[in-house]
């Protein structure tokens, strides 16, 4: 077996993606993608009116607007390849770099002023900037933000122009809010539905990891107290009934051997012929009752076949235990016959006794014996089938079978 050597991996302080976050990293990285498309179409349409700009300002401004506002918002393009923290950095970035910059155009403004029917350029598209924020910052940051950046556009907007101020800049203030608002909250309901999808996704994969680790646990529970009643406590019994001889010894080696097995896991074997299964099943009958009368048939096209491991194994223990009740519960007179058939991705085998019989619905279900042993192991069996046939005075028969689920 070759040993695995772990590599040396080269980090880049970006976390590995989760496959749990899947759906919240496709969308955001989407998202950011149409933030940058937007800037770009802004840009391109507003070229006319930013050449203009310089006039009104200190020449600095305008450079460092475009630069600003413009660069960073077509930057998200090139970082939605990146992970998603250099997406929200980047988008912080330009969410901020709209408020300083328009901040700015106060402090740059050289008091001329623009017909009324006029708008500066950056007024144009605050509610882009505020989409950057929703994906830097949490809902109610980015709604401050778009506050914020709607009241200094408008507010430059309307000390600009050639009128008085203050005139329909709340009707200017109430549009641009509704408009932009209307935007930012499809936005922050999508994102949010994108991490709550993957939310409900984590909970659903631990809750089903938690659902198989349970019933793996009880069926590995299970599978011991049928071992330990079919093996420990019969060889106990037998052993207190009689004096030590060969037979009880290879049953006690047998049940060490099956302990053994349960505490290492599953066998190295991995598939059995149709022969190995027969003298299987054949062993556990023959070991628990040495006179019973056994018939086998095994079908023409099973030559070249193959049967895992465990139902053979499942369909013997059941039959063994089977055949001890029998022999405890039928009489010291009645008589005991096996049949089984194997034919390709399935297996039958029935027990007969000539025994008293008895009530199959009035055994206590807590018996180990019938419920856990017989019914309870073949249940677990992927494809097997218990049944308990009896009625007091008529014998029994037990029918167990195993079906592959691709036949």
């Amino acid at each position: 077996m070759s040993a695995v050597v772990d590599e040396p991996v080269e980090t880049t302080g970006e976390r590995p993606p989760d496959r749990n976050t899947a759906a919240a990293d496709r969308l955001t990285r989407m998202f950011v993608r149409f933030v940058a498309i937007g800037y770009l179409c802004y840009f391109t349409l507003l070229i006319p009116r930013i050449i203009e700009a310089p006039v009104l300002t200190a020449s600095w401004w305008t450079p460092a607007a475009i630069v600003a506002i413009f660069g960073s918002g077509m930057a998200l393009a090139l970082v939605s390849f990146r992970g998603t923290l250099w997406m929200k950095r980047a988008a912080a970035v330009n969410a901020l770099a709209y408020i300083v910059l328009v901040a700015l155009w106060f402090v740059a403004w050289n008091g001329t002023k623009i017909p009324q029917d006029e708008s500066l350029w950056f007024t144009a598209f605050p509610g882009v900037a505020s989409l950057a924020a929703a994906v830097a910052w949490r809902p109610r940051r980015a709604f401050v933000h778009m506050i914020v950046a709607v009241l200094l556009a408008q507010c430059a907007n309307h000390l600009v122009r050639d009128a008085p101020f203050g005139s329909f800049l709340v009707s200017d203030l109430a549009f641009a809010l509704v408009f932009c608002a209307v935007f930012l909250a499809a936005a922050v309901v999508g994102l949010g539905t994108s991490r709550t999808l993957d939310e409900t996704i984590a909970a659903t994969q631990a809750a089903a990891a938690a659902a198989a680790a349970a019933e793996a646990r009880n069926a590995e529970r299970e599978r011991f107290d049928a071992l330990v009643h079919d093996r420990v406590m019969s060889t106990l019994l037998a052993a207190s009934r009689n004096s030590a001889g060969a037979s009880l010894a290879e049953q006690a080696r047998r049940a060490v051997a099956e302990l053994d097995e349960l505490r290492g896991g599953p066998g190295r074997e991995s598939a059995l012929d149709a022969d190995a299964v027969m003298a299987r099943v054949r062993s556990a009958a023959t070991e628990a009752d040495e006179d019973i009368v056994f018939v086998g048939r095994v079908a023409s096209e099973c030559d070249g076949a193959s049967f895992p491991t465990e139902p053979a194994r499942a369909i013997a223990a059941a039959l063994a235990e089977a055949v001890r009740n029998s022999l405890r519960h039928a009489g010291d007179d009645a008589t005991r016959k096996v049949e089984v058939d194997v034919a390709p991705r399935w297996i039958s085998v029935q027990l007969v006794d000539d025994g008293r019989g008895f009530e199959p619905d009035a055994v206590d279900p807590h018996r180990l014996g019938l419920e856990v042993s017989i019914r309870g192991r073949m249940r677990r069996l992927a494809g097997g089938h218990a049944m308990v046939e009896s009625a007091p005075g008529a014998g029994t028969r037990v029918l167990l079978s195993w079906r592959d689920s691709l036949a």
